[in-house]
């Protein structure tokens, strides 16, 4: 995109002003400002005159009876000492030098910023750090990581604490429309610090960037930041409208909630004890914390500025989005919260009732042998039984036997994540993400006298409880056989990933691309298509597709293969590579971990990209297939069950000759 087409962009987007927030700003240091306070400042006042303390005492009174050793610790005793530097002449040089070469370097600097901001039509204005009252109404601020000459913790803290203050303020004023936020910084830590910033000051994901310092003096990365943050604008301000409406509505809809339960008297509630609790065999604490569930439930359902803001969402726009960070929130986290309750719920049980409650998950110890005869002979440590007897015959004691569907625990990885219904996708179990795959067929029955036995004697472990909603589901599916009802739609996966870049040398063999944005890793997503098959794509960060176009950019043609070199040559005159990425680059048959080539687009077969699956052959050949591919990107998927290592798919030199080849389509081609 070029500034013409840049500054419409913008333009069109309402995004006129830019604030840019620095501490070379500061017309005036603070005490932290000054570099090795004990050995400057001891000079500075061993070589003042008696005049010239009087001078220092009349400018900064509040400090003067302080002892030395504190008076420098003030800012406004630094103050004083700046104000009057001219009149101090040499004594004052050393003391300020180091201040006055970085403010000089970094003015320079700010500069040059300030005057590209100005060429893309913004109107720029500039803040040191009391930068408050211009963050209230500017829609781009670019601000230091740092704001202070310390670069410590410190700096860090009170660029976050003030920028988060003025956001706050400003979102009561204008919720629905956050600033775009660019941080900035010479420090290489600037990446390392990222996520923390972004949390800490509350800012949403697609209205922040990172940017180098050394990025933004050259080449286009401060053009196409904002190119990206403009291009999602119009969909950040759709999901900042929700997360605003969601946090005013469900403070309202617990303090709702709270006023009609707070009606309940201490009379009523032993009414609703011996009449109905008692009866039913059910602990009032559990009982009243399913009654706030259920009432806060429907008081935000009933908050009118969420679902209108919910509604808005519908016209969420198509467009891909790139994602920025390199690893994705976890979207199994969120599938476990949907599918059982938090593990201290199981704590609210108590002594009377029954023994197990419905949707609820027994495990037998591991590798306890003696508990396994006592229960069912033939279980497994890695098996899971799920209570299904209805929850009526359960409080009632209507049952003479528990049902219990035996399920198998498996480790989460992404070849693992399917959408068959028969299944808990994520949930907590032995201190990490797991997933449960239910054997319809395998029922099994037990008396409750045994149940309680193995639980009390601790040969039988209550590991966690499901969503009444997807126990019910699952009951169905054993009872009834009609499938699942009344869930949410299951979220797609994210896994971890490593992205290698190689290219085919001039003897055919792969070379690896040095991209060192590549370190912050890459995502596999799992999900599937509208006919339900599974579907992949792999994302990664903007820096790193940006590293790996300027990795490209800096091989020449005459080190390519030359069977390679129209397809490398054709992916560094596009911008297909930015554009797959940013839309999820489809996989396809990733189980087979088998070397592939795709062209990125059906009009032009001459942009191929190549494919492998963790391992490289071990000869260092270079399969055939991969040979005409202007680009071959290795993608190491991480085993969950040994996080440290990488997982083995036996991978044999003979496999890595096949010529399978596919498009992204999903159609299958011929190799030439």
């Amino acid at each position: 995109m070029n500034t013409r087409e840049l500054l419409e962009l913008l333009d069109a987007h309402s995004i006129r002003t830019a604030l840019i927030v620095d501490d070379a700003y500061d017309l005036v240091p603070k005490a932290g400002d000054i570099a090795e306070p004990t050995k400057v400042w001891a000079t500075f006042s061993d070589d003042l005159s008696p005049e010239q303390k009087k001078r220092i005492d009349e400018a900064d009174p509040a400090t003067a009876g302080l002892e030395f050793n504190v008076r420098i610790e003030k800012d406004d005793y630094v103050a004083a000492v700046w104000n009057l530097r001219e009149e101090l002449g040499d004594v004052s040089d050393a003391l300020f030098k180091d201040y006055i070469r970085d403010q000089k370097r970094d003015a320079e600097y700010l500069e040059k910023l300030k005057v590209r901001l100005e060429a893309l039509g913004l109107a720029v204005v500039t803040a040191g750090r009391n930068f408050k009252q211009q963050a209230l109404t500017a829609d781009i601020i670019i601000i230091d990581l740092y704001l202070g000459q310390k670069q410590d913790e410190t700096d860090f803290a009170f660029s976050k604490d003030s920028l988060q203050s003025a956001l706050k303020e400003r979102a009561q004023a204008q919720a629905d429309r956050p600033p775009l936020v660019i941080l900035m910084s010479r420090s290489p830590l600037v990446s390392d610090k990222r996520d923390e910033f972004r949390d800490k000051v509350g800012l949403m994901d697609s209205a922040f960037r990172i940017l180098s310092k050394q990025d933004l003096e050259a080449g286009v990365a401060l053009e196409l930041q904002l190119e990206r943050l403009a291009n999602s604008f119009a969909d950040t301000r759709l999901l900042a409208g929700f997360f605003k409406a969601l946090e005013g509505g469900l403070n309202e809809a617990v303090n709702r909630t709270l006023s009609l339960l707070r009606k309940l008297k201490l009379s009523d509630i032993n009414q609703i004890k011996e009449l109905l609790l008692d009866v039913e065999g059910q602990p009032t604490g559990s009982y009243l914390v399913d009654v706030f569930d259920l009432v806060l439930q429907h008081e935000i359902e009933s908050d009118e500025d969420i679902i209108e803001a919910a509604k808005a969402l519908d016209g969420f726009s198509a467009s891909s989005h790139s994602p920025y960070v390199s690893v994705s929130p976890d979207l199994q986290e969120l599938v476990a919260r949907l599918r059982s309750q938090n593990e201290k719920r199981l704590k609210l049980r108590g002594s009377a009732g029954p023994v197990v409650m419905f949707g609820d998950l027994l495990r037998l110890p591991p590798e306890d042998r003696a508990a396994r005869k006592k229960l069912l002979p033939d279980l497994t440590p890695d098996q899971i039984l799920l209570v299904l007897t209805p929850a009526c015959d359960l409080q009632h004691g209507k049952a003479p036997r528990i049902i219990l569907l035996v399920g198998k625990v498996c480790e989460l990885a992404a070849k693992s994540w399917t959408y068959d219904s028969a299944r808990t996708p994520a949930i907590h179990l032995d201190g990490g993400l797991r997933w449960i795959k239910w054997e319809l067929k395998h029922v099994a029955t037990e008396r409750h006298e045994k149940i309680k036995e193995l639980l009390e004697s601790s040969d039988l472990i209550l590991a966690g409880r499901l969503r009444e909603s997807h126990a019910l589901a699952l009951q169905q599916m054993v009872l009834a056989g009609i499938g699942r009802i009344g869930q949410v739609t299951q979220l797609p996966a994210t896994f971890p990933a490593e992205l290698e870049a190689y290219y085919a040398g001039v003897d055919g063999n792969l070379q690896l691309l040095e991209v060192r944005e590549f370190q912050d890793g890459a995502v596999y997503w799992v999900g599937r298509d509208d006919k339900g098959n599974k579907l992949t794509h792999l994302t990664t960060t903007e820096m790193a597709v940006d590293g790996l176009v300027k990795a490209l950019n800096n091989i020449h043609e005459d080190q390519i293969s030359t069977s390679a070199r129209e397809a490398f040559k054709r992916l560094k005159e596009t911008s297909y590579l930015e554009q797959k990425f940013a839309a999820g680059l489809e996989l396809k048959d990733t189980d087979k971990d088998e070397p592939k080539l795709l062209p990125l687009t059906e009009d032009d077969a001459r942009l191929k990209v190549g494919l492998i699956y963790n391992n490289l052959p071990a000869n260092g050949q270079t399969p055939k297939v991969l040979r005409q591919a202007g680009i071959v990107l290795r993608i190491k998927l991480h085993n969950e069950s040994n996080p440290a290592g990488l997982e083995s798919t036996g991978l044999e030199v003979t496999d890595l000759e096949a010529t399978g080849e596919i498009d992204l389509s999903g159609r299958a081609i011929q190799s030439p």
